[in-house]
């Protein structure tokens, strides 16, 4: 099992010291974990203790680490995202949607962008953003594929349409999807992506990873009693695995 989107340093909540990313890997241990990856907001990039994490990597066996970065995909922001896709070693690079014309879609302390848009074109405006990235070629991993979903602001006319283009253009660039058991902890009480999103996933043969989004060392493999039996019981039956930037897989 792995968990491959968490955050360490969180929102400059700590530092990235070796006893702060001990505490997650023995989370992890005691979860059954066998690799963890580490992917701080591009926005704490410098914040980032390479030699920390390599001493924290030696120091822990049974566990493998990983270091990833999650890029903040903003279109015309290209430069400074492909800056930050290559300032470190990572294993791999996640790109998460998190806005809209610039705005944030899931700050609870405003909501703003929701009296903004319309509904149903603010998930259309939300999705393309999520097929540019997807179709970029700069990540291997699509963070949180649904996470306009959050405070369960939804639309009132089907979004059936806009998910089966977008699971299209996920497929056409070979990204692999994450399902992130964040939304578990959210007002919207799901894992990210919905079943629906991710039985189209898998019906274009989409590979995933799962994570837990982990802002703290209790929550390293939260959720995992939901978003387990899902992608099993949707169908998957291997996660994707990266080293170097290079793709492999384990078993469920």
């Amino acid at each position: 099992m792995i968990d491959y989107h968490l955050h360490v340093v969180a929102h400059a909540d700590r530092p990235m010291t070796v006893d702060n990313i001990m505490a997650y890997l023995d989370t992890a241990r005691e979860r059954g974990l066998r690799q963890m990856g580490i992917t701080e907001h591009d926005r704490y990039l410098d914040d980032v203790d390479l030699a920390a994490f390599q001493e924290a990597r030696e120091k822990c066996q049974d566990v493998e680490l990983r270091l990833g970065i999650e890029i903040d995909f903003i279109p015309g922001n290209e430069e400074e995202m492909d800056r930050v896709a290559t300032a470190l070693p990572y294993d791999y690079v996640i790109g998460s949607v998190h806005r809209v014309g610039g705005e944030e879609v899931d700050r609870a302390t405003d909501l703003s962008v929701y009296e903004k848009y319309e509904p149903y074109e603010l998930y259309e405006a939300y999705y393309e953003n999520v097929r540019k990235a997807a179709l970029s070629g700069r990540f291997e991993v699509l963070g949180h594929p649904d996470l306009i979903k959050i405070f369960k602001r939804y639309p009132d006319k089907d979004i059936t349409p806009i998910l089966e283009e977008t699971a299209d253009a996920i497929a056409e660039s070979g990204i692999v999807a994450d399902v992130n058991a964040a939304g578990l902890r959210k007002p919207v009480g799901e894992v990210y992506p919905s079943r629906h999103f991710l039985e189209m996933l898998h019906r274009r043969d989409v590979p995933i990873i799962l994570s837990s989004d982990a802002h703290a060392p209790n929550e390293v493999a939260a959720g995992y009693n939901t978003s387990v039996p899902l992608v099993h019981d949707v169908g998957y039956r291997e996660v994707a695995t990266f080293e170097n930037r290079e793709r492999g897989s384990l078993p469920l």
